[in-house]
């Protein structure tokens, strides 16, 4: 599969690459692209339109927690360990897998009943 281009396209001040584990699968005739780190998906007929549904999530996810400043909040209730700093060093580490297996009804259920393509993917998120 190729990979997605996924930058939030937002302005902001900076931003910083991390590299999420996503899952491809089929469900009732469509396309289904999941990021369990992020608990968010996109969908759609043809590979090509979940990648870009998937990528229209992000950035309405990147939006509305921005807009709202709960996206540390957000992450953090997903498993993520943000350590506060200036946006520029601050460190950010994504949920292990193993962890996210056990937390997520969802992803155990994918693994488990789904036949997936799982492939890890950049992506420059706003800090």
């Amino acid at each position: 599969m190729n990979s997605l281009n996924l930058s939030t396209k937002l302005k902001n001040e900076a931003e910083v690459n991390v590299t999420v584990g996503l899952f491809q699968f089929e469900e009732n005739g469509r396309t289904i692209i999941y990021s369990p780190a992020f608990d968010l998906s996109g969908y759609g007929n043809s590979a090509e339109e979940a990648k870009t549904s998937f990528q229209i999530t992000m950035e309405e996810f990147f939006r509305y927690t921005l807009n709202k400043k709960t996206l540390f909040k957000e992450l953090k209730r997903l498993g993520w360990i943000i350590k506060e700093g200036k946006s520029k060093n601050r460190n950010i580490k994504i949920p292990d897998l193993a962890n996210l297996i056990t937390e997520n009804d969802y992803l155990a259920e994918i693994l488990n009943e789904k036949q997936f393509t799982k492939f890890d993917q950049t992506i420059a998120m706003p800090c």
